[in-house]
């Protein structure tokens, strides 16, 4: 049987160990659902109903403040997953997800998926050490970040971005003021920083695009 979009949800780093058989399980659950740019998936405050992949596209997570504004918590991609801590603590959202770009997500329902880890104790140990060596490679990553400082950091991500894109140029699909967020800086400190890299020669800036020479 076909199950839609596998190619896509299966790569997200919770199913990376299940085999086919728990895949197939997992896939029978999933509903997809398409986003317009600024629509809102859910609301902070709301009960959580599951958790969701990205599977194209990009997720805003957006904390409410008092004076009506928004802080920027994370910006996700494919083919990561997000809400699973609200799933599993039995609370509501924490926060606010809106789709950033036209973007596809795959929902997995929380009641049916509780009951499928109950009913199946390999396929939940299986998306345990999962989720476990997930958490390890993020903890690895944000030591590694914490190491550098600002100029070290913007030089990480560029040579990790770099080496994904063709001829190392990378397109910014985030505005740089979400880009500065993402790397702990403020849109000024960014721009700063990129100027200084662009001097020195190590990239060249195009508007949305920065090739990394070398």
């Amino acid at each position: 049987m076909s199950i839609p979009h596998q190619g896509l949800w299966s790569k997200a780093p919770l199913f990376q160990n299940l085999t086919p058989e728990q895949l197939a399980r997992v896939g029978g659950l999933l509903a997809f659902k398409h986003l317009e740019p600024g629509q809102v998936l859910f609301v902070a405050g709301e009960p959580c109903i599951g958790f969701f992949i990205v599977l194209e596209g990009a997720i805003q997570l957006l904390r409410p403040e008092g004076d009506g504004r928004e802080t920027l918590l994370n910006l996700v991609r494919p083919p990561q997953s997000f809400a699973e801590a609200a799933l599993f603590s039995g609370g509501d959202f924490p926060a606010t997800a809106r789709a950033q770009e036209a973007s596809l997500v795959a929902m997995m329902p929380k009641a049916p998926f509780l009951a499928l880890l109950r009913s199946d104790a390999d396929l939940c140990l299986k998306m345990l050490e999962s989720l476990a060596a997930w958490h390890h490679r993020l903890t690895f990553q944000v030591q590694q970040l914490r190491a550098q400082d600002g100029a070290g950091r913007l030089r990480r991500w560029l040579l990790d971005e770099a080496a994904k894109a063709p001829n190392r140029e990378i397109l910014l699909r985030v505005p740089k003021k979400v880009l500065a967020a993402q790397l702990g800086f403020t849109p000024e400190t960014l721009s700063r920083l990129l100027g200084q890299l662009k001097k020195e020669g190590v990239i060249q800036v195009e508007g949305a695009r920065i090739r990394v020479k070398g």
